[in-house]
């Protein structure tokens, strides 16, 4: 089932501004954060900046720490070693770019801003309201 969410990390030179990747699959709180931790231990090796930026490289049909370049993928997908597969696989569109007061323009369930201040992930409903700080360690 396809819980739509977004995972961003606030822009430093517009604290009010998120930069942000469309997640599809998966984007319940108890599935991303356990993603995002794995990610984060693994592949960013608790490198919160290097978290950021290999989620907000692409939009993800998923994220996942075990995905492998041999993971299978539907067609115009592509699978990144250790991050989870792409939405799709042609020339990546920029990060959304909002202020999370405009959350609720987006139709998602769930908005994961991470910190790399404090290697915090925080939860948001998808109307931008805090609901739970998780730490990554």
């Amino acid at each position: 089932m396809g819980t739509i969410c977004y995972v961003s990390a606030i822009d430093p030179a517009q604290p009010n501004t998120v930069h942000a990747r469309y997640v599809h699959f998966d984007g319940y709180p108890l599935a991303l954060i356990a993603q995002l931790r794995s990610i984060w231990a693994t592949t960013a090796r608790r490198e919160t900046q290097a978290l950021i930026d290999a989620v907000l490289a692409h939009d993800w049909y998923y994220l996942g720490s075990d995905v492998t370049p041999d993971t299978r993928s539907l067609p115009h997908q592509h699978p990144v070693g250790g991050v989870g597969v792409t939405f799709d696989d042609t020339e990546p569109e920029p990060a959304t770019v909002f202020p999370l007061s405009r959350a609720g323009d987006l139709d998602a369930s769930w908005i994961y801003v991470i910190s790399p201040a404090d290697d915090t992930v925080t939860v948001h409903t998808g109307d931008g309201d805090p609901v739970g700080v998780h730490s990554l360690g």
